[in-house]
């Protein structure tokens, strides 16, 4: 049996990227991908960019579908008055365009339910906050904020009707970077939308708690070659891989299993936790 038996997993950002016109998987494939692997009944995918999105599903193939999502459209709604079950007059807001949880309702139209929710979403640009101007601070904000913002609000009320209707009892994965915790020289504006997301992980898993865990896991830098301490430097995405307390390169592969554990039913007992999974060097950072 695996972990995911049954389940219906949705998971979003950093499915992958283009080069050279092939695509190349990225750390949330890898998850989608184990998470088939490992029995999951259905796995949805979504990104900022739909190409993207449908070339992870197509590789991985498989019970997986791509599902289209603009995570940048402005939300529009209505404000309703109700009567609750005291009696009492209340009012809610009722949307009328907003994307994520259109996908979300189709998602549970297609399949009787949510059992899984990942968010991955990343963009990163270093620059000195005196040179950070508007336009940078918003493409950053949009980029690693929003459509985790999004899918959160549009599963909520989901997972807490399965919880009242079907007894199940959701998961929540949100991705972040270990310098959310340690800041980062020449990046801060970035660095702090990542903390923003271990902040969002704790607050959401005391309103979630009563119908699913949320926990985060924050990854050191990555690198496809093997690096040999800190001070070492790649040149393109990353930064640096390894400390000298783990002498080997972070890869997708080394992340994935935490994320995997906290997404299943045998996390059921951790809640509101932000695990670094980085090969030691967030203890270094602390020493």
């Amino acid at each position: 049996m695996g972990k995911f038996d049954g389940k219906i997993c949705l998971v979003g950002g950093n499915l992958g990227k283009m080069k050279k016109d092939a695509f190349k998987i990225g750390l949330g494939g890898i998850i989608a991908k184990q998470m088939i692997e490992q029995g999951a009944q259905e796995v949805c995918l979504v990104d900022t960019d739909f190409a993207i999105t449908k070339a992870c599903a197509e590789l991985i193939g498989g019970n997986v579908k791509a599902y289209e999502c603009d995570f940048f459209t402005e939300r529009t709604y209505e404000i309703e008055a109700y009567v609750d079950d005291r009696g009492k007059n209340k009012t809610k807001v009722v949307w009328k365009n907003f994307p994520a949880l259109k996908m979300v309702e189709d998602i549970v139209a297609e399949f009787g339910k949510l059992d899984v929710l990942i968010t991955n979403f990343d963009k990163f640009e270093r620059k000195r906050v005196d040179q950070t101007d508007m336009e940078l601070f918003d493409y950053l904000r949009d980029q690693n904020v929003w459509p985790t913002f999004h899918l959160l609000s549009a599963v909520r009320d989901q997972l807490s009707t399965q919880r009242k209707t079907q007894g199940t009892y959701a998961k929540v994965v949100i991705l972040t970077s270990m310098l959310g915790k340690a800041g980062m020289s020449a990046g801060a504006i970035w660095a702090a939308f990542k903390g923003a997301m271990i902040g969002l992980t704790k607050s959401l898993a005391r309103e979630f708690g009563r119908f699913a865990n949320v926990n985060a896991v924050a990854i050191g830098p990555l690198s496809e070659k093997k690096m040999q301490g800190p001070k070492d430097r790649v040149k393109g995405a990353y930064l640096v891989t390894s400390s000298d307390l783990s002498n080997q390169p972070m890869t997708f592969e080394k992340v994935s299993p935490m994320v995997l554990l906290l997404a299943s039913d045998d996390a059921i007992g951790i809640n509101g936790q932000s695990i670094s999974v980085d090969g030691g060097l967030w203890l270094k950072l602390e020493q």
